[in-house]
């Protein structure tokens, strides 16, 4: 079993339905996967780096985080029981809806490639070795995405992103659904013949935008908050 391979004793299971690039309003979108590179942060975490296209030609950017720092795809949650980390759900259907296989698989068969990524230094994208999956490159997906305003994270002055108190609007990638059918991976396992979750995350959200803001005082401005851990670092 490789490192990022799904394991017996976790199941399968559906997303909530929930309440650097262009942004999309909220709503289910047929889309192609223009790009998809390996990452893995200073800290171990590993990443997919997702680009998909519209049909209208927009593109959408998304940094999906699937391990922690340990580079487990799971957690144990209040139960005490193990629990996909929400990340690596999302990244395994979306390998799983195209190839049939699980993201470990899409990992194992990346090839190294030069691939325009952000350089914070010099704030510009520039050419820089990916391992990108191949395998999931050109294929069609359907996709869930949100659109929230969030706080605004700030750098400190101690290199630590804090929340401030401006807000920003940003996109999050929910879910991933087959392209042909509309059924999540969990309803195509049951062998599903009618798609229930994606209308009803579609009837839910679609054109709404979710409010994520915090509220943040003098005390835990990015000015006065202390330095604390990164999540990804």
């Amino acid at each position: 079993m490789g490192k990022f391979s799904m394991h017996d004793d976790i199941k399968l299971k559906e997303t909530s339905l929930g309440g650097g690039s262009y942004l999309w309003d909220s709503g289910v979108y047929k889309t192609i996967v223009d790009m998809a590179y390996f990452d893995q942060s200073k800290g171990g975490a590993h990443s997919l780096n997702v680009t998909l296209l519209g049909e209208d030609g927009k593109k959408l950017k998304q940094t999906i985080w699937f391990t922690n720092r340990k580079e487990e795809v799971h957690f144990v949650n209040q139960k005490g029981e193990k629990d996909y980390l929400p990340g690596y759900t999302l990244v395994n259907n979306l390998a799983l809806i195209i190839t049939g296989e699980d993201i470990n698989e899409a990992f194992d068969k990346s090839e190294k490639k030069m691939v325009n990524v952000y350089d914070f230094n010099e704030k510009k994208e520039k050419p820089t070795e990916k391992s990108v999956a191949t395998s999931l490159l050109g294929k069609q997906i359907k996709a869930a995405v949100l659109k929230q305003t969030v706080n605004k994270r700030v750098n400190d002055g101690s290199g630590t992103y804090v929340d401030s108190a401006e807000t920003r609007d940003e996109n999050q990638l929910k879910e991933f659904y087959f392209p042909d059918s509309d059924l999540t991976v969990v309803e195509k396992a049951k062998d599903a013949t009618e798609a229930l979750m994606m209308p009803k995350w579609a009837e839910r959200n679609t054109g709404k935008t979710l409010n994520r803001v915090k509220e943040v005082t003098g005390s835990t401005s990015a000015a006065a908050k202390p330095a604390g851990k990164k999540l990804f670092n």
